[in-house]
């Protein structure tokens, strides 16, 4: 029997909003909010997908998974934008061909969807959980997890740079390759946030996030940091400027956005809303960049406005995947385990496929 945890739900919807919000041009409408948001939305990810990393299955299950529920969803993609652009563009068939082999590469530079880098990079913070815990696991030191993380941390931020890019030489011309493949080179620090959910997962987090005071007071610290000190994080773009600075504001802005999630579940109106968004969050993050792009161009050449360019756009690309999900995807059994997304209960034909996780799991009670 499995159970959603509602406010987790409203803190995936919190953060896809975020999200979306950044890839939107929201600098124009507010650099400091903007700022702020960019201080804690993909450590939030990465802390909220590792409080449901599941410490007992078995690696080559954890592996079939994670490639149904984020690898498939972005190969479908990858695969998708290429027909697409060989069918209806002026680019050759080398150049597209080059672009989609490009993309299995899967990092930030070499994506046509830029905001896609996180499946695969997500797929890959799984396989380091696993590997992390096996190793205290068979140290049988509890506590080295303890130690071991923020010396996790302090690599990830030291060597941020490292392979950004990378500089080879090949037959006496050079060439740079930017990251590793899948991001790998983001793993330690995002593995450390994704790591650190599971821990508070452990620690029974509903204490910690009920509680309105200490979330609040932590958004008002958050909000006076990012005004008076100038440190940047933005993890696709390799920027983590200090590791306390940056390090606080993610757990401040993490701990902010919980507790709000809490408060929302205690509305039925905003709970249902959130839950709903939250739970299309996927969704949302593959298909919400080119409809804000094509929105956000129409709307410009029609208001000339950016502020009402930017809300009508940003609507758009929340709406739109949303529509996308209910009409066309969630009602076709097939098109669903494309998208890595479970089978509808009740459905004899839902529950002849394969059952898959989506990207974030359900609660095991």
């Amino acid at each position: 029997m499995t159970k959603r945890i509602d406010y987790l739900d409203i803190a995936k919807g919190i953060g896809i909003l975020l999200v979306v919000m950044g890839h939107n041009d929201f600098e124009l409408i507010s650099p400091l909010l903007n700022k702020l948001f960019h201080a804690f939305r993909m450590p939030l990810f990465f802390f909220v997908s590792g409080m449901f990393f599941n410490l007992e299955q078995p690696f080559l299950r954890l592996l079939r998974r994670r490639f149904e529920s984020v690898l498939k969803p972005y190969f479908v993609i990858a695969l998708i934008i290429y027909i697409v652009t060989l069918s209806f563009s002026r680019a050759s068939l080398l150049v597209t061909t080059t672009q989609l082999l490009k993309s299995f590469y899967a990092t930030p530079r070499y994506i046509d969807w830029v905001p896609l880098w996180f499946l695969p990079h997500l797929f890959a913070v799984n396989i380091f959980a696993f590997w992390f815990y096996w190793l205290v696991k068979h140290s049988r030191l509890p506590w080295l997890k303890w130690v071991l993380l923020p010396i996790v941390l302090i690599i990830g931020v030291l060597t941020i740079d490292r392979f950004w890019p990378i500089t080879l030489t090949f037959s006496g011309k050079q060439f740079s390759i930017y990251g590793l493949p899948f991001s790998l080179d983001l793993v330690l620090i995002s593995g450390f946030f994704f790591i650190l959910g599971k821990e508070i997962k452990i620690l029974e987090p509903g204490r910690l996030f009920s509680n309105p005071l200490p979330g609040i007071f932590s958004g008002v610290i958050l909000l006076c940091m990012v005004i008076l000190l100038p440190q940047n994080l933005d993890l696709s773009t390799r920027i983590f400027d200090s590791l306390v600075v940056n390090t606080i504001e993610a757990a401040l802005g993490i701990l902010f956005v919980l507790t709000i999630a809490r408060l929302i579940e205690k509305n039925p109106f905003l709970l249902t809303i959130f839950r709903y968004i939250g739970q299309s969050s996927l969704i949302i993050l593959i298909f919400h960049l080119p409809i804000e792009e094509a929105w956000g161009e129409k709307m410009l050449s029609i208001f000339h406005n950016p502020v009402i360019s930017f809300w009508i756009a940003y609507t758009a690309s929340i709406l739109g995947p949303i529509l996308i999900n209910h009409y066309l995807i969630k009602p076709n059994h097939f098109v669903r385990s494309w998208f890595g997304q479970q089978p509808i209960p009740n459905d004899p034909i839902s529950l002849s496929v394969p059952t898959t996780e989506s990207c974030y799991p359900k609660y095991n009670n």
